[in-house]
């Protein structure tokens, strides 16, 4: 009687928590949809009455999230705050629990504490520098201005320490946006020497483009080959054949504004050195005419949609391999009576354990061998969390109108970062990691159930109970047990929702007055001749140089 209680109050439990998981779920899409077609004051109240207010082991999600909503609405001091405290979390969970947690294997569990992806921690790093920059474009106050460089600083050594602490070699051990709004951001910091800094950043960019760019679709028509290649090149020491790198408009697109970007720093702090940059660079002459009659003072980013959410994707795993690892003695005893090949003969045949998911990943992009799965035997099920459908981001052209409704500028807007195939990436390079050690665990609690499926099936057929009544009774002591195996094996689906897909830059050269920022975009190679959509108004005053963050957002 009393294990019977502790299995319902068990029950319970988990239906509670499943419950929660499931209204906060609803409540986060109802937020995102909010925030998407730029209802900031709705997203707010929504994410304000959500149980992600509640739920303390989240509590770095909803510093993110906060902090992209006060962003959002021009609250840069609450934004800043949220940012401030998010990254604190980051360097205590970091520092203190994550590598401790890789080796139980309880990261991004649903039942543990949030501790997101690389890149949400690294784009922490992004949203706190541009929200200390935005108050200094109202305050003017210069300490505001050295806290957007100092967040830089912080950024560049968030990724030193992930290549330091790193359980296995990730593909994503730098960043562009870091590179380039890094630049930024010195160029303007008025500190000696920061010139110096932004054009090497700019440099650094470049290099970022010409050899992990090719990881990315969005660059390279060739990347899932260039990916494979990469691996293979990076444990040799080698960069990987550039025959793979198969360059796209985008690629492009970027790799002409880098050139603009660091030949205008070569010529402003290193003139002597700008006929060797053309001669290396080997820039369109387009690029090197535009260096020679002008200086950009206006930057304009553009966040673009919302990244693709995560899902929770089925793994089959072997339960034969994860026999010598049960610890449970009851088990273990149930186990060495009957055999290892009664065990999956009986999980097979009694409880119907085969394999349902044989086929290789169909979105996997790397990594084959180690998730591409033949299980004849007895298998279970597991969900580790993915991205799998990321929408393409198009080619588009920026139009800056004057207050007449005039386009005085057009040109194309390059993608800096696409951080829906950069989430995609990573979370697979954490699933091929995770894939064997998680399938074990999972694996383990199973066969505990079946040996306790084992022991009903045995003992009621040693009263003549008839094989189907043993057979049926031990499938109902096993299902009831998966059951609640798998309400705490979900996979974790939490995620930054309110993080664009894309990051866009350019520069450009504007008298001082008022502006429409508006975009369209191109039709295969064609460029639009008109403005499809006005993002907002930027106000370009008469000396320096000023960053204005836009953003696309779906309609209604």
């Amino acid at each position: 009687m009393v294990n019977l209680c502790r299995k319902f109050s068990l029950l319970l439990i988990l239906f509670f928590l499943g419950a929660c998981a499931s209204k906060m779920k609803d409540q986060m899409k109802d937020y995102r949809e909010a925030y998407s077609i730029g209802d900031y004051d709705k997203a707010e109240k929504l994410l304000n009455s959500s149980e992600l207010k509640k739920d303390k082991r989240s509590e770095l999600l909803w510093h993110l999230e906060k902090g992209s909503v006060a962003s959002a609405r021009s609250d840069e001091t609450k934004a800043i705050s949220h940012f401030q405290a998010a990254l604190e979390l980051i360097d205590k969970l970091f520092t203190t629990k994550l590598s401790a947690k890789a080796s139980s294997l309880l990261i991004n569990d649903a039942s543990d504490e949030f501790y997101g992806a690389s890149y949400e921690r690294s784009f922490a790093h992004y949203y706190l520098s541009k929200a200390y920059y935005a108050r200094y474009l109202k305050t003017q106050n210069k300490l505001d201005l050295q806290g957007a460089r100092g967040t830089i600083l912080a950024w560049d050594t968030y990724f030193t320490e992930l290549q330091r602490s790193a359980t296995y070699k990730t593909l994503y051990h730098t960043d562009l946006m870091l590179k380039i709004f890094g630049g930024q951001v010195h160029e303007i910091s008025q500190i000696k020497n920061d010139q110096q800094i932004a054009l090497q950043l700019y440099k650094d960019a470049l290099k970022i483009l010409e050899v992990e760019g090719g990881i990315f679709s969005l660059f390279n028509k060739k990347n899932v080959e260039y990916i494979k290649e990469y691996e293979a090149s990076i444990k040799k020491g080698e960069l990987p054949s550039r025959k793979l790198y198969d360059e796209t408009l985008a690629y492009q697109d970027l790799k002409d504004f880098l050139h603009y970007k660091i030949l205008a720093m070569t010529k402003e702090v290193r003139g002597f050195d700008f006929a060797n940059q053309v001669k290396d660079l080997r820039p369109n002459t387009d690029i090197v005419k535009r260096v020679q009659t002008e200086t950009g003072n206006v930057v304009i980013i553009l966040e673009e949609g919302l990244i693709p959410p995560k899902i929770g994707k089925p793994f089959n795993f072997g339960i034969k391999g994860a026999i010598a690892s049960v610890d449970n003695q009851g088990a273990k005893a149930v186990i060495a009576s009957v055999g290892v090949e009664f065990v999956t003969q009986f999980a097979m045949n009694k409880l119907g354990m085969g394999p349902t998911a044989t086929a290789s990943p169909g979105s996997f992009i790397f990594a084959h061998s180690m998730t591409k799965l033949a299980v004849q035997e007895a298998a279970i099920e597991f969900e580790l969390p993915m991205i799998e459908n990321v929408p393409l981001v198009q080619r588009t052209e920026i139009f800056i109108l004057n207050s007449k409704g005039v386009v005085v500028s057009h040109s194309p807007l390059p993608v800096i970062s696409e951080n829906g195939d950069l989430a995609r990436i990573v979370l697979e390079e954490d699933v091929v990691a995770r894939y064997t050690k998680t399938g074990t665990r999972v694996a383990i609690k199973h066969l505990i159930a079946i040996a306790a499926a084992i022991g009903v099936y045995k003992k009621l057929e040693s009263t003549n109970a008839g094989d189907f009544i043993a057979k049926t009774a031990a499938m109902g002591t096993y299902v009831a047990a998966s059951k609640g195996i798998a309400a705490m094996e979900k996979a974790d689906t939490r995620h930054w929702t309110t993080l664009p897909q894309a990051l866009r830059m350019t520069e450009l050269k504007l008298a001082p007055g008022t502006y429409q920022v508006a975009v369209a975009n191109y039709s295969g190679t064609k460029a639009p001749a008109a403005p499809a959509q006005i993002l907002g108004d930027i106000v370009v005053g008469s000396s320096g140089k000023s960053l204005h963050t836009l953003k696309i957002v779906a309609k209604p």
